[in-house]
């Protein structure tokens, strides 16, 4: 019976010990400050030998010295004496082991050479032997050092020796995990600074889900740190009607609208990274306020727009009346010449003609220029128009289809923004393209608008696909302004296609 008990009680202990262990791996592996940690470390080590007195000082690089880490149970006098030991041989057991990066065995405090300049301290406290290991990371690079102290001089065993390495393990461990934390910390807190300090604003988000914005994006969308505390999504910035493009942007730069916490607008010019933060595969989006910018060019878009219906009307009411009267003046020349000179007479015949043609482009030219042309025709009527004028000045191989195109009265403010768009990419397939033939394909798409320009050209070149230039600038601006986007793409073998879609409904005037 009395066998069992001791069988018992041996397992019982022998339990305690591993939860007690797996809770000093828990420990070291949390995110607990360093201090509480190293204690928890001596204390377990010291409850394995309750002769020894265990020490965990901290590596100091900037000063080259060892400061108190962890020393519960050793005299509060001696550890204030030697905080701050230079790490150098014959500075104790923990100095010259920091220096040497080898376990260093002091039997006799007493005798040693390596205890001369604090040999009296030790006496003093009743310290007689202090092993000492000291402590590495992967890198062999010093972090500190783990020391046992006893009262009476002795070599150490095999299981204390084993005991010291296994205590030096955890302390290690424990450091390296501390530093590293407080390493990211600063490099995190470092970011921080350099993100708020940026002139733009910065949003950082999980599929929509924020997780932090700088002062400027909180500034300029009218939120709070609170609000971002709360929850918020990009969704919530997004215009009703609106495609939520932010969300789905993940590189490269984009220019968009946002509405703010207020419901006003504001348009951007976004930049997207992917990143990772806290451990999440994150985007990044950086962008600054283009509002006043926007407003500008929409002011040089409708000055344009303005210019164009003038030349139009100029065209129309000066240049085709003008040429209107040549031609009767050359019919009522004409039968009077026809009599007397009959060659001559054909002559006047071929200039008519040309004078005839000239009429009816000049017609043409003003009624593409003019936007009365989507007004009184509508956008497909205007794109028929369009499709002639391609043919008949620009001598292309002209083609027009619509294809599921929804039968309904599209808002003339779309359908002239429309026209201009589909306008500026066939005028630039005649200027630029080289090309021979030049289709316009209309359909619906859902609850979208979709037009695309194609052309059998010399292509875009890809890098000009991003360009500034005021024909592209104008088709993107114009696009922005109906709720759609603008995608150019270099067709195979050879063209180029540009694709306007838009929004049927949901479309704000601006």
């Amino acid at each position: 019976m009395q066998l069992v008990a001791v069988q018992n009680r041996s397992i019982a202990d022998s339990h305690s010990a591993l939860a007690e262990q797996a809770q000093l791996l828990e420990l070291v592996v949390s995110n607990q400050s360093i201090h509480p940690l190293l204690d928890a470390i001596v204390r377990f080590v010291e409850k394995s030998a309750p002769e020894m007195r265990c020490a965990i000082m901290l590596a100091d690089p900037a000063t080259n010295t060892l400061r108190n880490g962890a020393a519960p149970n050793l005299p509060p006098d001696y550890t204030s004496a030697i905080d701050g030991v230079r790490i150098a041989e014959g500075s104790g057991s923990c100095g010259t082991a920091a220096a040497r990066r080898e376990i260093v065995i002091v039997s006799d405090i007493a005798t040693s050479p390596l205890w001369e300049s604090i040999r009296d301290l030790a006496a003093v406290h009743g310290l007689a032997a202090c092993w000492s290991v000291p402590l590495l990371n992967d890198k062999q690079e010093l972090l500190g050092t783990c020391a046992m102290y006893y009262e009476r001089t002795r070599e150490p065993t095999q299981e204390q020796m084993d005991l010291i390495r296994v205590a030096g393990s955890l302390a290690s461990i424990a450091i390296q995990r501390y530093r590293d934390n407080e390493r990211l910390l600063a490099s995190e807190l470092r970011h921080r600074h350099l993100i708020d300090a940026c002139p733009d604003g910065i949003l950082a988000h999980v599929d929509g889900r924020l997780l932090y914005a700088n002062e400027v994006a909180m500034t300029l969308l009218k939120i709070s740190a609170a609000d971002l505390q709360q929850g918020m999504l990009l969704i919530d910035f997004k215009l009703p009607g609106f495609r939520n493009d932010l969300q789905e942007h993940r590189s490269g730069v984009l220019n968009t609208h946002m509405r703010t916490a207020d419901g006003e607008v504001v348009f951007v010019e976004a930049l997207a990274k992917s990143t990772r933060i806290d451990g999440q595969d994150s985007t990044m989006l950086m962008f600054r306020d283009t509002t006043l910018r926007h407003s500008l060019e929409n002011e040089l878009l409708d000055a344009a727009n303005r210019e164009q219906q003038h030349l139009a009307f100029d065209l129309h009411d000066g240049l085709g009346q003008q040429l209107t009267g040549i031609s009767l003046l050359l019919g009522s020349i004409k039968s009077r010449v026809h009599s007397k000179s009959p060659e001559v007479a054909a002559d006047f015949d071929l200039i008519s003609d040309l004078v005839s043609k000239s009429i009816s482009d000049t017609r043409l030219l003003a009624a593409t220029m003019s936007p009365v042309t989507v007004e009184r025709a509508g956008i497909t009527g205007a794109l028929q128009t369009l499709r002639d004028k391609a043919e008949r000045i620009y001598k292309l191989q002209a083609s027009l289809s619509f294809e599921d195109w929804p039968n309904l009265k599209i808002d003339p403010f779309i359908a002239n923004h429309i026209y201009r768009i589909v306008q500026e990419a066939v005028g630039n397939v005649a200027r630029h393209a080289n090309a021979t033939r030049v289709s316009i394909d209309a359909r619906g798409v859902g609850a979208n608008l979709s037009i695309t320009v194609t052309d059998d050209g010399v292509g875009l070149p890809e890098s000009l696909a991003g360009s500034t230039g005021l024909g592209l600038r104008s088709m993107r601006y114009r696009a922005e302004r109906i709720g759609g986007s603008i995608q150019i793409e270099t067709c195979a073998p050879h063209g180029t296609q540009i694709r306007l879609l838009c929004p049927v409904k949901g479309v704000r005037r601006s």
